[in-house]
């Protein structure tokens, strides 16, 4: 193998947003946690990027339930995370 220097990171690589650490496990029904983004193309990555770390995070024990909300006011555009109530299913 040839060691190469200078390559740039593809696109999808270089352009990752960083949301943090989310205190998923530490919220009860009903609180919420509000993420804010720059402009709405990271607004949109961080969407995604929160949604799917909801999703990992409920599979696990307790299982908990989220739900992930866009939208943007003064202070520019911004997500809400929320922890919901799990409904029951019937069978």
């Amino acid at each position: 193998m040839k060691i190469e220097s200078g390559i740039p990171l593809p696109a999808r690589l270089s352009e990752r947003v960083e949301v943090g650490p989310l205190p998923l496990g530490e919220m009860r029904v009903d609180d919420s946690i509000r993420v804010d983004a720059k402009n709405p193309r990271e607004l949109d990555r961080k969407y995604h990027a929160c949604r799917i770390r909801c999703q990992r995070f409920s599979k696990k024990p307790p299982r908990l339930k989220f739900k992930v909300a866009k939208d943007s006011d003064e202070k520019g555009p911004y997500l809400r995370i929320f922890r919901v109530r799990r409904t029951s299913r019937a069978n």
